[in-house]
């Protein structure tokens, strides 16, 4: 599914559409519409901090494990001006518990979760990206992004082993495991992870 303006787009892939659908139609854990609604109050964050910084973005693609925003000109972003675009989701996930912990408990602490898990230094997180910046200061891209993925390697089997003890103890609980080799996965299949 494509919306269109002058502008901007959002593209909502169909199976997405499709389990979001099915969330709410049949009132399955309304963890997942949680979720799903922290994400994207962590892409609001990157794309207000584009909006500050001068940018605009083209457009943003939702699909079933990832949400892209698209952006043709962050190739001509200054440093800090991409430091704070790349750590503005985290933060405001985190503002967001502050302000939703009152309210709305459940809410607040799925922002938490996902502000500070996008922290990890991890090649498709935020944190890998910010990691990836202030490397690039230092060193070539080429070498910065294997520093990258080495620090992605190493931070991944924590979690995954975290994740298996989750899922033995637990029988259904595989979330965790997925994550990590999500991440593991993410340095072999992205090709223009630090763009």
């Amino acid at each position: 599914m494509l919306i269109r303006n002058n502008r901007f787009f959002v593209e909502l892939s169909y199976p997405s559409l499709a389990l979001i659908a099915s969330i709410v139609l049949l009132n399955i854990n309304t963890g997942y519409l949680l979720c799903f609604v922290a994400v994207l109050v962590h892409e609001i964050g990157h794309l207000l901090a584009m909006k500050l910084c001068g940018f605009s973005p083209n457009g943003i693609k939702i699909s079933l494990f990832n949400i892209e925003i698209i952006e043709t000109s962050r190739h001509y972003i200054d440093f800090k001006a991409d430091i704070m675009i790349t750590a503005a989701g985290p933060l405001v996930g985190i503002a967001t518990y502050l302000i939703a912990l009152p309210i709305c408990t459940a809410f607040a602490y799925v922002n938490l979760l996902i502000g500070l898990f996008n922290l990890l230094p991890a090649a498709s997180l935020d944190g890998g990206q910010l990691l990836y910046l202030f490397l690039s200061k230092h060193f070539s891209g080429e070498k910065s992004a294997k520093i990258v993925d080495i620090v992605t390697l190493v931070a991944s089997f924590p979690l995954l082993l975290v994740g298996i003890l989750v899922l033995l103890n637990s029988y259904y609980n595989f979330s965790l495991l997925f994550l990590s080799l999500y991440l593991i996965l993410s340095i072999f299949i992205r090709k223009d992870k630090y763009l």
